[in-house]
């Protein structure tokens, strides 16, 4: 069976997301074989097509088409392009064909929308996952994966002593090939740190790198230093002094800045380059990677192609004599041992399978079947209806906010996880407090337990008229995030159709089964979905064809003979469809289930479609404090269940003025508020910290106080003293 997801059961450990995940099938259901020819008409299948009308219930906005004029002047220069305000009105507009007055959603999206739910409800395989490795990052993770990455770096000699593995050297580019060239090594190193208040100004420039520069250090021994304040010892070489030109004594060397960091103290020094040393080749796949993972900061540091640069300083790992990864400072992003689709069940990724989606929507050649076959369905574009009263959401473009989602590499959503909340690491503290641990299960190899990916991502509703519009105003001078949209208002409809050809009554059951959804369930389209928009409403009429009827007499009728009737029992089809799949999946994922609508994976999509859609709160994007410690999204059913409950506690507003300092508590007796611990147990109590930064003395006894699982915990106010409030635990 695939790894399941276990949901957070403490609030401290629940994430939000205005995504969700439906999960895995434990097994593919196969497509009817074999397919039908594509030369005829089949008496024992249907065709005709689906009459649609789709009416907005929120928002809903499909970037323009650009002409090749636009798109010559402006797409090589997005930024360029969002400074000047006809080009960014015009890059804001709807997509349209003739009339930019009447909005257009391309069949192409509405195509792919309804094929992600077919592949969902008709168990089809997993296919659509990146192979590419992602890359990561976790210097000070507190989860299983930060002991993971800091072991790739350093190896710890003794408990809270390490030697770093990272060296240092410089990019070459020979012959559009690119190498490290390793830097020289001096007392076992290859660079050593310098105190940020000890670099002296107006140093020489180190050829072409924007945050390298030539500079002369006097070293100190290569030897444990102290690090976060004594906690733990780190092996390297100090600066002791230095200076700006060549100077009897003092050792050449290149200053490469890293970047303005909180708290950061030091930056680091590189020997200059080894002449003699082989230089060290880079794959065409590493090059990709890293380039996939420049963020801007690094842009604005390095330039745009980040340590892509001859002779630019950087830090890399080696393993067997190859470059195992690189990066700007000596704790880089490493890209992760397996991809995603990796650790997707083999059997959910076979390629020799056909499922009803590919059966339907068609297939293309691959390695493991040669041969591939047309889609049998058609979608029109859906075309605004005419004679509404004004179909824009507003008169004016709209700048939405950031769509700041996370992404595939934030595990902790994106992976099943059986141990979300943090367990006993059989360890105790001096005072004998269990020390707890997080054992999320990560892209790594190997993870704490066997995990997949969640499953198949959708947005949440967010009702009709959802918070996604930028409050404050844009500077487009020197903005570089925001962008401009004019969607459609809710209640405007549209009218498309789906022509389809040689379904049969499961394919054409499929079909109706995603299109045609229950009541107050809607779909989700085009783009700012995270933000709410995107929700709509499809019904449709089913209208088959009698091709032969058709074909014996065409010219029968006035016009062209149609041989077309509506056909109204769409619950037929629709219900042949439901038993086909319950009768293939896997049985223990079946149980008892008579209606997909009874099978829990199929509930989670249900709810996910379901209008208006949770509490926005429960749904919301987190700030980037809140994913510190990696909370964990809950599954669909929890979600709506109302299961999430902020964390955060309400800041107590004052009654008093700002200017004036009162001498009034702020908190009163019988306050109800969150603390955090700031000290050890000591006779009966521990000190904590109240959220304005007051400080308490919570009463606790040392078995209570051992068993506590977390340093944030709930107090009510009892009284004050002195400086102190007197604060006790809630249970």
């Amino acid at each position: 069976m695939n790894p399941k997801h276990t949901n957070p059961t403490r609030k401290d450990r629940t994430a939000y997301a205005p995504y969700n995940f439906i999960p895995l099938p434990e097994a593919v259901v196969l497509a009817e074989t074999p397919l039908p020819s594509q030369d005829k008409y089949h008496n024992d299948r249907y065709t005709g097509y689906l009459e649609c009308t789709l009416e907005t219930k929120s928002p809903v906005y499909t970037r323009t088409a650009l002409n090749p004029d636009f798109f010559r002047r402006w797409a090589g220069d997005v930024q360029r392009m969002m400074r000047n305000p006809s080009a960014r009105d015009t890059y804001a507009q709807f997509f349209h064909l003739d009339d930019i007055q009447r909005p257009v959603i391309p069949g192409s999206s509405l195509r792919g929308m309804v094929r992600a739910l077919v592949e969902i409800a008709g168990y089809g395989k997993v296919k659509w996952v990146t192979q590419t490795p992602l890359i990561f990052r976790a210097v000070g993770d507190p989860t299983s994966l930060g002991a993971y990455y800091r072991a790739y770096f350093m190896h710890e000699d003794k408990p809270k002593y390490f030697t770093p593995k990272v060296r240092a050297g410089y990019m070459r580019h020979i012959r559009g090939e690119w190498f490290i060239q390793p830097a020289k090594i001096i007392q076992n190193t290859t660079f050593a740190r310098i105190r940020r208040k000890d670099i002296p100004k107006n140093l020489p420039r180190w050829h072409s790198s924007k945050n390298a520069q030539r500079i002369w250090v006097r070293l100190g021994d290569y030897a444990y230093q102290k690090v976060r304040g004594g906690f733990i010892h780190v092996r390297y070489c100090p600066v002791l002094e230095a200076v700006s030109q060549p100077t009897q004594g003092y050792q050449e060397s290149v200053l490469a800045i890293s970047g303005k960091m909180n708290k950061k103290q030091r930056e680091a020094v590189i020997f200059p380059p080894d002449e003699t040393a082989e230089l060290l080749p880079l794959t065409d796949e590493q090059i990709f990677l890293y380039r996939e993972q420049i963020t801007q900061e690094q842009q604005r540091l390095l330039g745009k192609d980040g340590v892509l640069r001859d002779y630019q300083p950087v830090f890399y790992l080696i393993e067997n004599g190859k470059v195992v990864f690189f990066g700007h400072t000596w704790l880089f992003r490493l890209p992760y041992d397996r991809t995603p689709l990796d650790i997707v069940p083999e059997s959910l990724r076979d390629d020799t399978l056909i499922d009803l989606a590919e059966s339907i929507f068609g297939s293309i050649p691959n390695q493991r079947r040669k041969s591939g076959w047309s889609g049998r369905v058609f979608f029109t574009d859906a075309v605004c209806e005419p004679n509404q009263s004004s179909v824009w959401y507003s008169d004016v473009v709209t700048p939405p906010k950031i769509l700041s989602s996370p992404k595939p590499t934030t595990f902790q959503h994106y992976l099943t996880q059986q141990e979300p909340d943090p367990v006993d690491s059989g360890k105790h503290t001096r005072d004998g407090r269990i020390k707890w641990e997080l054992r999320l299960d990560h892209y790594a190899s190997p993870p704490p337990h066997p995990t997949t990916l969640r499953g198949h991502k959708l947005y949440w509703h967010k009702g009709a008229i959802p918070d996604f519009a930028e409050p404050e105003p844009v500077n487009w001078q020197q903005d570089t995030q925001h962008t401009q949209i004019k969607p459609v208002r809710p209640g405007v409809r549209f009218r498309f159709r789906v022509y389809f050809e040689n379904l049969s009554e499961v394919e054409l059951g499929a079909l109706l089964w995603v299109l045609d959804l229950p009541e107050k369930h809607y779909h989700k389209i085009g783009m700012g979905k995270p933000l709410g928009l995107g929700s709509v409403e499809i019904r449709s009429r089913l209208i088959l064809t009698d091709r032969q009827a058709r074909y014996q007499h065409l010219f029968a009728e006035e016009g062209w003979a149609t041989a077309e009737h509506e056909e109204n029992d769409l619950d037929r089809f629709k219900e042949t469809f439901e038993h086909y799949v319950l009768q293939r999946m896997d049985k223990s994922e079946r149980g008892t289930a008579q209606r997909l609508a009874d099978v829990k994976r199929i509930q989670r999509l249900l709810i996910m479609l379901k209008w208006p859609g949770p509490d926005p709160e429960h749904t919301r994007y987190m700030k980037l404090s809140e994913f510190r410690n990696r909370p964990v999204l809950p599954d669909p059913l929890a979600v709506a269940g109302n299961h999430l409950r902020s964390t955060a506690p309400k800041k107590r507003e004052s009654t008093q003025p700002k200017s004036h300092p009162s001498d009034k508590p702020l908190l009163t007796a019988g306050d109800t508020i969150s603390a955090t611990i700031m000290g050890e147990w000591k006779k009966g109590e521990v000190k904590v910290k109240l959220p304005g930064g007051e400080k308490g003395k919570l009463k606790i006894s040392k078995k209570k106080f051992q068993s506590l699982q977390t340093d944030e915990v709930k107090v009510k106010i009892v009284g004050q003293k002195g400086s102190y409030y007197k604060v006790e635990l809630v249970e």
